[in-house]
Parts: C-alpha cells; sequence; structure tokens
C-alpha cells in the first residue's frame, strides 16, 4: 500500500463543533503509470484555504452578531456561537449565574429566542463547577450527549421533526460515491450549505450499517439515483475532527443502475453528471475532493480497482463481516453458512 500525505491545514466547521487545525491522510492500494490530465499544487490550495477561512460569510457574520454578540447579556440572553446548521453551541462558562432560579429565568428566555428565530440543534456545555444547573436543563428539554472528566454535553433539538444531531463516539466514519456512468461521466452534488463547492455524494454511517451500504444508501437519498458497490478506491483519515475524535472517509466506486436524478431538496443544492474532467479541473480548496477526482479517473481510464469486499465469518459471534482488499486471494470458503438441522 502506498500512502501520499497531503499536509494541509485546513478549518472543519461541522454542526456546532469548533474549527479545528488538522492534517489528513489518503490511503488507496497502488498508483498506476499515466497521470490525469491536470495537477494540482497543494501549496496552492493550502494557501486558498487559508485565506478563505480569514473570511466569515455574510450570513455567518449576521448570526455571530445575533446570538453571539456583546450585547446579549444586557438583553437577559444567553450567548452561542452559531453553525451553518442553523445550531448554536452554549460553552462560555462565565455567563452562567451560580444561582438556579437566576439561570431557570435566563434559559427560559433564551430558548424562547432561539425558538422564535428557527435556531436547530442546541449543544450546551456545563462545566463540573456549575453542576447545579443540569437539572433545569433537564427540565427544559436537554438530553445527556457526552461526558467528559470536567464536562457534560448537553442536546437539545428544537424543531418538530426527527433529531438530525450525530451521536457522540470515538471515531466518525463516512462514505462518498464515485459514480461513474457509461458515457464517463460521475455524479457530482452541491450541498444547500456550500451551494458553489461540487463534491462526489455521501453521508454518515449509521450504526450497524457496512461501508458499501452506506455508500448506496447515502447517493440514493442525496440524488435519487441507484447503485449498486463496486469497491473501495481509497479512504481519508482525519485526527481532530469534530469533538477532537477521528474521523475516517472510504471513497467507494459504485455502479449506476438508474441515471435520473431527484434530488433531496433539504440536503442538497445541485446535482448533476459530469465529464471525469471537469471534475479534474474544478475550483475547489478542498484536497480531498481533488484526490477524489484523480481516484476516480485512474479508475475510469486506467484500470484502478481499488479494494473488493468479501465476506468472511465473525470470530467471536456467528454471521460475516467485510473484509477489503486489493488481491486475488480467495476468501470464499471462510465465509459463515448458518447450519440447518
Amino acid at each position: 500500500m502506498i500512502r501520499r500525505t497531503i499536509n494541509s491545514i485546513c478549518k472543519l466547521n461541522i454542526l456546532s463543533f469548533r474549527d479545528y487545525h488538522c492534517h489528513t491522510t489518503l490511503f488507496y492500494s497502488t498508483t498506476t503509470k499515466s497521470s490525469p490530465p491536470s495537477t494540482t499544487n497543494l501549496l496552492n490550495i493550502t494557501k486558498e484555504m487559508s485565506e478563505g477561512s480569514k473570511t466569515l460569510t455574510k450570513k455567518k457574520q449576521e448570526d455571530t452578531e445575533k446570538y453571539n454578540g456583546d450585547s446579549l447579556p444586557s438583553l437577559g440572553l444567553l450567548k452561542g456561537t452559531p453553525d451553518i446548521f442553523d445550531g448554536l453551541t452554549i460553552d462560555e462558562v462565565s455567563q452562567y449565574p451560580d444561582n438556579i432560579e437566576e439561570f431557570r429565568v435566563l434559559l427560559k428566555k433564551s430558548l424562547d429566542f432561539w425558538i422564535e428565530n428557527k435556531r436547530r440543534g442546541l449543544w450546551f456545555k456545563v462545566p463540573e463547577s456549575k453542576s447545579q444547573l443540569i437539572p433545569v436543563l433537564i427540565e427544559n428539554g436537554f438530553k445527556f450527549h457526552h461526558c467528559q472528566s470536567d464536562y457534560l454535553m448537553l442536546t437539545n433539538w428544537l424543531p418538530q421533526e426527527l433529531n438530525k444531531l450525530p451521536h457522540y463516539t470515538s471515531h466518525f466514519i463516512g462514505c462518498g460515491g464515485v459514480v461513474i456512468n457509461d458515457k464517463k461521466e460521475i455524479l457530482l452534488i452541491t450541498e444547500k450549505q456550500r451551494p458553489t463547492k461540487w463534491k462526489i455524494p455521501g453521508g454518515a454511517l449509521d450504526s450497524g450499517e457496512d461501508i458499501s451500504a452506506t455508500a448506496v444508501r447515502e447517493v440514493f437519498e442525496e440524488t435519487g439515483v441507484k447503485t449498486e458497490f463496486v469497491g473501495v478506491l481509497g479512504f481519508r483519515q482525519l485526527h481532530k475532527y469534530a469533538f477532537n475524535r477521528g474521523d475516517i472517509y472510504y471513497i467507494c466506486a459504485l455502479k449506476p443502475i438508474s441515471e435520473e436524478i431527484n434530488i433531496d431538496p433539504n440536503e442538497i443544492a445541485l446535482c448533476k453528471w459530469a465529464p471525469i474532467e471537469e471534475f479534474l479541473t474544478l475550483e475547489t480548496p478542498f484536497p480531498l475532493q481533488r484526490s477524489v477526482a484523480r481516484l476516480a479517473y485512474e479508475y475510469a481510464e486506467n484500470g484502478y480497482k481499488g479494494f473488493k469486499g468479501d465476506l468472511v465469518a465473525n470470530s467471536l459471534k456467528p454471521g460475516n463481516s467485510f473484509i477489503y482488499h486489493g488481491s486475488d486471494a480467495d476468501l470464499l470458503d471462510l465465509k459463515y453458512v448458518e447450519k440447518h438441522e
């Protein structure tokens, strides 16, 4: 296996999580002899990302002033850091009163303000020194999310719809689908939060779900295109992601069964089939998507196969798990087969 490290300083703004400086590593099974028609200077990408992170969008500026402005305490409101998903993180401990009744009044007024302005997910951080406030939060609909040695994080999903806040974990796993049709066009999307940034469709793995199933499901949910799993072209490991946990992102090759696009308007802004060469030359500051474009080109044009998935019996319980590999080894005899008497 060849490892290429992209030493690019980047910033994440996921849900209400704070920005983290991080290094990313992309893993894939092999290289091929030929190169894609265009290359990217990673130093220039890093510069673009650094410059871009310094410039707040107009909406973020407005939200920051509205929900985290210095005038809020004088209005009897809690300050919170807004995120691109219309959520808030309340973690400025100095604004929490010690008196429980004072906090109850402050929280109630703040909740009314947030609900009136259609905020969605709330993340409320309570240090050990303010633990007497926890019952008041529970009274007002907050739930435990996770706990560390020095704080408890509670959440509150305000909309009258399915709670979309992520569960706590040691690692996050996501899958992106490289869907290429017979015309050698690749399926691309832009998200509502970033309507000008083209990328492959994909999302987070659900509990108990295989990587192959995640990629197929996410592509269908976001684009309406039905696919079947072919293999894993590579994966990206990222440290210090949300809540300082790691993230693994699998780049999956999928074969389209249908090509008609029917986007999810709640998540997706645009979707299209585009020539792979177009994806290679798109102006984007995200090295991950540039990497995906190059792997997609090698897969479509130069016979790169990546990793296939074979079912192998579990060691300690009935059933099978997928082993992803790029070899010609035959693992069929290692598959678990249920015995019927």
